[in-house]
């Protein structure tokens, strides 16, 4: 009774302090001493009474709890980028094709979590340290590797860390022929995955060991051509149709390789670009024959159908509902494709269901998160739905993933030229300009908007004009459709209603003029007959 009656009067002595205006430092100090001897002498829990868990005097404020970081998964695998040791820098199809088919093969495993090509893409040539790589990737493990050829020997060096303590789990050194590149890809992927899964059950086995050839050349084609597309230049692109037909020719019986060319085809049709020698009805016609032989000849091959439903949209591009069922066959037979799911959310926004397509689209992202072309469309969704920061978020996601995605920076020129920032539309439209290979008028279009935002009329208006004038065919006509938009920022309804009539008219325009850029022409019955001339069926 004792304590607490000198608790007590220490107490009282502090609340007369207070009243008379005493220092806070002398009432600091009376607390002090009654923490002492609430310490010495009080029960345990009767401590907080006289002070703080902060060490501050009562009453407490409530604790404020820190959640522990989340734990690393120990599944969790990042296959960074190979690098080319080969003298000849155009190896580099061979590393990265090298990488992305360990990245496949191990996507297979069920019980892995394996970063997609478009998440480490950007850590391509890095030189940070494992520690740093894998907590930005969020893994626990990461692989490393080189690749060097000479003449028609390969060695390829492959190493598996623990991110977070640089600890080797496992290191090979391959000296092989490049017709063994099937057995070196296959023995990384198999040996990484027992060292972070265990054991492989038979089907995970095969899964590793499965091919999309048997034929080293037609492999070798096969790799260049999707090194060759990933670039999606006209040139790269084009290449690329010219290497997967090689692959075709060497092994007719691999239809990965026959739908792929005709994928491409499909892409450059897309794309608007003229193609040496071939009208764009010749070489749409060659697409369709491809795609078919690919669908016949192996009906259970996702990218048969979805080079089949591309092709066929190219063929009717009003017509989307008949390309949908070969685009939702695709990802039935591959639920584990983003690019299927993709290209159906792509389809399904030229029919108006933009719930469907950012279902779609947020279906690939699970799949492959950080996918800057999948990023994008659905900040197009955001756009659609008037929903200008939402579509903003989705770009600057996109184009950290890929900072050298063209189409991202065209996109938020116009999202920050709409929010006001003329500053930052214009990086965006410069850089836009910078590495638009192949997309020229599109990048040109989006800076035209920047300059329009930073009230440059007498610029912008200068450069429309050029842009109008240089009409190039089915590029500028697919190009004009954000040449419009840009126009449309100037107040000139009437020259975006011509350039408009001068478009392409099919379903992708439509899902264009969908977005508020346009909101202005709605009562225009000019504009309504443009709008059916392209309408989807």
């Amino acid at each position: 009774m004792s304590t607490i009656r000198v608790s007590n009067h220490a107490l009282l002595r502090v609340r007369r302090a207070a009243r008379a205006g005493a220092s806070t430092g002398a009432a600091r100090s009376v607390f002090r001493m009654m923490a002492v001897w609430a310490v010495v002498c009080l029960p345990a829990g009767r401590v907080a009474l006289a002070q703080c868990p902060d060490g501050t005097p009562p009453p407490c404020a409530r604790p404020v709890r820190i959640a522990a970081a989340p734990a690393t998964a120990p599944n969790t695998i990042a296959v960074l980028y190979f690098d080319n040791l080969s003298r000849d820098t155009s190896d580099a199809y061979l590393a990265d094709g090298l990488t992305e088919e360990v990245i496949t093969r191990l996507g297979q495993i069920g019980r892995l979590s394996v970063k997609p090509r478009s998440a480490v893409r950007r850590f391509k040539g890095t030189t940070d340290d494992p520690a740093t790589v894998g907590r930005a990737l969020g893994v626990a493990n990461l692989v490393t590797g080189s690749v060097r050829r000479a003449g028609n020997r390969l060695r390829v060096t492959v190493e598996l860390v623990r991110a977070a303590g640089t600890v080797r789990l496992w290191g090979e050194a391959y000296d092989r022929t490049d017709g063994d590149v099937f057995a070196i890809q296959e023995d990384i992927a198999r040996q990484v995955a027992t060292a972070v899964a265990g054991q492989l059950a038979p089907a995970e086995r095969a899964s590793i060991a499965s091919r999309l050839t048997r034929d080293p050349v037609a492999y070798d084609h096969l790799l260049r051509g999707n090194f060759y597309l990933a670039q999606r230049t006209p040139n790269g692109v084009r290449r690329s149709i010219e290497e997967y037909r090689a692959a075709a020719q060497a092994d007719p019986r691999s239809t990965a390789a026959i739908a792929r060319e005709a994928n491409a085809i499909g892409v450059y049709l897309s794309w608007g670009w003229e193609y040496p020698g071939l009208s764009p009805d010749s070489l749409l016609a060659l697409g369709l024959a491809v795609a078919q032989r690919a669908v016949r000849q192996d009906s259970s091959s996702a990218d048969a159908w979805q080079a089949w439903g591309a092709l066929s949209l190219q063929a009717h591009p009003r017509d989307v509902t008949s390309a949908l069922p070969a685009f939702r066959r695709a990802v039935t037979l591959d639920p584990r494709s983003a690019e299927a799911f993709h290209i159906l959310g792509w389809a399904l926004g030229m029919t108006g269901d933009d719930s469907a397509a950012a279902t779609a689209y947020r279906r690939a992202l699970a799949i492959e998160p950080g996918r800057a072309a999948t990023l994008e469309h659905l900040a197009r969704v955001a756009t659609r739905q008037r929903h200008p920061r939402e579509a903003e978020s989705l770009l600057d996601s996109a184009l950290a993933a890929d900072p050298g995605y063209t189409f991202g920076y065209v996109e938020r020129t116009f999202a920050r030229a709409g929010l006001g920032d003329t500053a930052g539309a214009r990086r965006d439209a410069e850089t836009a300009v910078g590495t638009s290979s192949g997309i020229q008028a599109w990048a040109e279009a989006a800076l035209a908007r920047a300059q329009v935002a930073a009230g440059d009329t007498v610029g912008a208006r200068a450069r429309l004009a050029r842009l109008v004038a240089a009409d190039t065919g089915r590029t500028a006509a697919r190009a004009f459709i954000v040449v419009a938009a840009a126009i449309l920022a100037l107040g000139d309804t009437a020259t975006a209603l011509t350039v408009l009539e001068r478009a392409a008219h099919n379903a992708e325009s439509v899902v264009w003029m969908r977005r508020p850029e346009y909101d202005v022409l709605r009562a225009s019955p000019r504009f309504q007959r443009i709008l059916a001339e392209s309408q989807a069926r």
